[in-house]
């Protein structure tokens, strides 16, 4: 195990939200915009924290533009990657408003000398690739992958195996992380739902 772990966050603020019909990150929930709540509540995990975003101009927080035009997730990652002053970059997408800061910590120390990745998985296989630990050795990996024409997190995930993953259900199950910490919202919907919880 390394300790300490010198973590920065970057909260990917680039994507489209086609099936949110609008720009989710600014998107109000409980009188902040989401990219805020998320903020917010990652802010004390890390001395450096950043939006990574597609032009530094939309946000009043500290931001860091895209080094890549690739409108996918991957690419959020590989810039967030390099814009990065720490070696390892705790990744959450911008539509998660009850991300519970502890898994941050559990990733974290889930790292080991060989690892370049740390994913949270659930027992079904299904990856959670945007609330997870990236080392910047994956820098040139991701820009193979990017190469070829392969934008899937998941791709990246099975060519590289040095990246491990720990268990949700276990996580969930002996009280480790909030139940609610990878619900995402895609859908004004999902957002008024959880609103009225």
């Amino acid at each position: 195990m390394i300790q300490p772990l010198k973590i920065s966050i970057a909260i990917l603020c680039g994507g489209k939200s086609s099936r949110f019909e609008g720009d989710k990150t600014k998107t109000i929930f409980r009188t902040k915009p989401l990219y805020r709540v998320i903020w917010d509540r990652l802010k004390p995990k890390s001395n450096e924290i950043f939006l990574q975003v597609r032009s530094e101009e939309e946000y009043n927080l500290p931001a860091k533009k895209d080094v890549l035009d690739v409108e996918a997730p991957l690419g959020g990652i590989y810039s967030a990657l390099v814009n990065s002053s720490c070696a390892w970059v705790f990744v959450s997408a911008c539509d998660l408003p009850l991300i519970d800061p502890s898994i941050v910590e559990i990733l974290a120390n889930a790292v080991s000398t060989d690892t370049t990745g740390v994913v949270p998985r659930w027992r079904t296989g299904y990856h959670e690739p945007l609330v997870a630990l990236y080392h910047v050795s994956l820098i040139p990996v991701i820009e193979e992958v990017l190469n070829q024409d392969i934008y899937k997190i998941t791709e990246l995930i099975d060519l590289s195996a040095d990246i491990k993953s720990v268990i949700i259900d276990d996580l969930i199950e002996e009280g480790k992380i909030s139940s609610q910490c990878f619900y995402n919202v895609n859908t004004k919907r999902d957002l008024k739902e959880l609103e009225l919880r």
